[in-house]
């Protein structure tokens, strides 16, 4: 696919979830035949253990995410949502990992921060620790 086809397609197509706005740039300066997409959430919570279990306190400007997709190899736009969705759920699982929190102490096991909850999450699923640590960096 083209970077302008998977451009147009996400900035004028992609409809996800309220408060989340899904913009995609060019990204073929860093790395060929590539977009970024960016998530923008404007009523993300603050995850930090102080704010639990209620998490009513706002992200001030809301909560950004980044992920570059290769668009080089897709001949579908089904296969282009695809890899947004991927993006959306790497975005989704990060978020988790913050708020799930074990009681009295507000411990977060797998806190994608920590390297203890990196350490945890990949024995876990199987996944690269680095994975966390190059998180939203496009």
């Amino acid at each position: 696919m083209e970077v302008e086809t998977a451009l147009k397609l996400v900035n004028e197509g992609v409809i996800f979830l309220p408060n989340w706005e899904v913009i995609a740039e060019d990204h073929t300066d860093r790395f060929g035949d590539a977009i970024c997409v960016k998530f923008n959430i404007t009523d993300a919570r603050r995850s930090e253990r102080e704010f639990a279990p209620g998490y009513t306190e706002v992200v001030p400007n809301g909560a950004r995410a980044r992920f570059p997709i290769y668009v080089g190899d897709i001949h579908e736009p089904t296969e282009l949502l695809g890899r947004v969705l991927d993006a959306a759920l790497d975005n989704f699982a990060h978020e988790a990992r913050e708020f799930l929190r074990l009681q009295p102490t507000g411990w977060a096991p797998f806190h994608p921060h920590r390297d203890d909850g990196i350490r945890r999450w990949a024995e876990r699923t199987g996944r690269d620790p680095m994975r966390d640590y190059l998180f939203g960096i496009a």
